[in-house]
């Protein structure tokens, strides 16, 4: 059965059968439906062994995007994408599964309409890979819903889509700084010499993260006393040097008689089953494992409540991980492998067959057949095998985290990330993009998966800068520490048994050079800070494509160029050995300034069109767009160190600019109750001169503390105004 509704702007949901409720969109339109209908508009649709196929033929100029964690270019044409959440730390390019689910699409061409496929199973999209115009999505049972969104305005159909499914998640405002991680700094002494060593060298640092070597042989809500012997005063002492330690928490829950928490699972029917009625068991960081049924309301409730073990010790944010969920074997599969190994090893001359075992041990990890035994209890006593609603265990994992924060951590902003998500997640936690590697090749992957994870309302996202696996050159280190700076998540985190990524791991050069770049981005702290918030009130993407907001033909190839913010344009240079790359610059002017310290502007202005700019390897492009606005201000050792009181503006104004500067408590809710305040600076080329003046806007507990704005503004001649204004002017010039 197919029903269809009218919802929001320019949306119709198509309801196929019963779908699961995923808890992706906002609001509930069951009994709401009016119609019956045969066709979604747009597509084909057919139907196979319970398999819903919907087609739709790509005219030759079409572009498809979105799909948020997915490799591939931004245009998904030519490729197939399989979303099913999974633990796969080897991201090569013909890799169709990573570890979130996130169906939802725009295509821009002869029709430009957007997509939602709201289904938390398995669902396969071929967008032109076997036959060159057709795209094709198979959902693997045939209850679903389908919303479209037809609308020509890409921008406008991002917001509907996030209107449905919810405003982006916003982390504290330290969450902005700089984090730096590894597998792992497993104690006490580890983690202090990190912190000393990013204050001694005078690298600003705000996060340091515990990989899975904290705990109590990686039982999880625990730490291990002989590495952490009074842990809550270390966190104390920490943050007291302005570091944030934020440890890592996996689903599985190790089967150890007087452990807690195995015990109170146990007790209470917590865990998943398998499909004899006993407790699901795999494999995985502590050994044999059970894994909390997130399905249900109960387990998710107590799930949450285990996080204030640790936030009583004074920690506020945590990342989830292995929640796809990663299984590295079961019994099952094992007593299978030996069976193998028994039939070709016993043979004289094992021959080929010996790839036999090799492909079969391989295998264990992730098994469908493992996930096909896995059982969920709803709370409505409906099972369903994990296969079933497989991407949705991630999400409920965290739900259950965020749930429990908004009761025990009230009003108060948490970081929190996950490594599995599902369409929705975005609005309560952020993602990074999971077990990259050191590969020039995935500084190219970071910026693509930047730009698709936005448009999906992960605005607050970011890779492992330096690459996690492999071994880092210094170069490779320092390009991708440029790419970070640029990156809402900014975070350097590396493998056990690869080189060290800190700051100062490799040699002095590229630790100034590092330096410098750490700098630059609490320098940027502002702007990032103000564009961010602007962005999750409009709904609009932080990161964006180029082509997004210019439509001409070449700007629709560059997928390695992108906005950050609404201001500047950010240009990486991801490949070895290179001292510049080329650009293209659309329409308008541009201010280029080739980034190498925040307090050097030797700033150019370039007309429309493609060129190639030499850059250094202390250097990154960007540009400015005409007639905008960026702030600045001085770095500091970690995020409110003290009262940020002064801002310098860059611009370039042909005409005439503004720029809204945000600020709040940075770590409350109260924004939402108009608790901010405001300061809009608005600039105007009058003939040979510039007018400057201000719109001051500010909450019984939110005053605009800067003291003093110093203008460096440039014409289209590349003639620089100067100019200093205090405080007690912003309101004088105020309209």
């Amino acid at each position: 059965m197919l029903r269809k509704m009218e919802l929001l702007n320019f949306t119709d949901l198509y309801r196929f059968g019963n779908p699961f409720k995923t808890g992706a969109t906002l609001i509930n339109f069951d009994d709401k439906f009016h119609e019956n209908s045969k066709t979604p508009d747009f597509f084909e649709v057919s139907s196979a062994d319970k398999k819903i196929i919907l087609k739709y033929n790509l005219d030759e100029k079409d572009a498809v995007y979105g799909l948020g964690q997915s490799l591939g270019g931004i245009n998904k044409r030519g490729k197939k994408y399989r979303l099913y959440a999974t633990d796969d730390p080897l991201h090569t390019p013909e890799k169709e599964s990573l570890y979130g689910s996130h169906p939802f699409l725009i295509i821009k061409g002869k029709n430009t309409f957007g997509f939602f496929i709201d289904f938390p199973g398995e669902i396969v999209l071929d967008v032109g890979f076997t036959q060159t115009n057709l795209f094709t999505v198979e959902v693997s049972r045939d209850d679903f819903d389908l919303y479209v969104f037809n609308n020509a305005d890409v921008f406008l159909i991002i917001k509907e889509f996030l209107t449905l499914t919810g405003t982006p998640y916003v982390p504290p405002k330290w969450a902005f700084g700089f984090g730096q991680s590894r597998w792992s700094y497993p104690d006490e002494k580890t983690v202090t010499d990190i912190a000393d060593n990013f204050r001694k060298n005078k690298i600003p640092c705000d996060m340091i993260f515990l990989d899975i070597d904290y705990m109590d042989n990686y039982k999880v809500f625990t730490v291990d006393k002989k590495k952490f012997p009074n842990f809550k005063k270390f966190v104390s002492k920490m943050k007291d040097k302005g570091f944030r330690l934020l440890p890592i928490i996996d689903p599985g829950v190790k089967i150890e008689k007087g452990y807690d928490v195995y015990e109170e699972g146990l007790k209470n029917n917590y865990f998943c089953k398998d499909e004899k009625g006993n407790n699901f068991t795999a494999a995985v960081w502590p050994g044999l494992t059970h894994f909390p049924d997130f399905t249900n309301k109960t387990t998710r409730r107590w799930w949450g409540g285990l996080y204030k073990r640790l936030t009583d010790e004074g920690i506020e944010g945590f990342w989830n991980d292995m929640n796809e969920p990663a299984l590295f074997y079961t019994k099952e599969g094992l007593d299978d492998l030996k069976k193998t190994n028994e039939e070709v090893l016993s043979k004289e001359d094992p021959g080929f067959d010996f790839f036999k075992i090799k492909d079969k041990a391989n295998g264990l990890s992730n098994k469908a057949s493992d996930y096909k035994r896995m059982i969920h209890i709803t709370d409505k006593n409906e099972k369903y095998t994990n296969e079933d609603i497989h991407n949705l265990y991630g999400y409920h994992m965290t739900k259950a985290t965020s749930d429990a924060f908004s009761e025990f951590k009230k009003n108060q902003r948490y970081f929190l990330l996950s490594r599995s998500s599902y369409v929705g997640l975005h609005r309560f936690a952020a993602i990074w993009m999971g077990d990259n590697q050191s590969w020039w090749e995935h500084m190219l992957v970071h910026i693509k998966m930047l730009i698709s994870l936005n448009m999906c309302g992960f605005f607050y996202t970011g890779a492992d800068v330096g690459g996690f696996g492999c071994n880092a050159s210094p170069e490779l280190a320092i390009r991708w520490q440029q790419l970070g700076a640029f990156t809402p998540l900014y975070r350097n985190h590396a493998a056990i048994g690869t080189r060290n990524q800190e700051p100062w791991a490799f040699d002095e050069k590229t630790m100034d050079i590092t330096r410098d770049i750490i700098n630059f981005r609490y320098a940027m702290s502002p702007y990032i800070y103000s564009e961010f918030m602007k962005a999750t009130i409009e709904l609009k993407p932080f990161i964006k494509p180029i082509f997004f907001i210019y439509e001409d033909d070449i700007s629709k190839n560059i997928e390695d160029q992108f906005f950050f913010g609404d201001s500047i344009m950010v240009c990486p240079i991801y490949t070895p050995n290179q001292r510049g790359r080329f650009v293209y610059l659309p329409e308008s002017k541009w201010l280029m300034w080739n980034l190498k310290k925040y307090d050097q502007t030797n700033l150019k202005i370039y007309q429309s069109g493609s060129y190639f700019i030499e850059a250094g390897i202390d250097e990154i492009p960007i540009f400015i767009k005409e007639n905008s606005l960026t702030i600045l201000t001085e770095p500091q050792n970690y995020t409110n160190e003290k009262p940020l009181l002064k801002l310098k503006v860059i611009g370039f104004v042909t005409d005439k600019a503004s720029f809204t500067y945000f600020e709040d408590d940075g770590v409350s809710y109260d924004y939402k109750n108009g608790n901010y305040a405001s300061l809009k600076i608005f600039v105007e080329k009058k003939e040979t001169d510039y007018e400057i003046f201000f719109d001051v806007v500010e909450s019984k507990d939110n005053k605009i503390l800067i003291e003093e704005i110093d203008f460096e503004i440039y014409d289209e001649k590349n003639q620089i105004f100067i100019k200093k204004i205090g405080k007690n002017n912003f309101y004088k010039f105020s309209n």
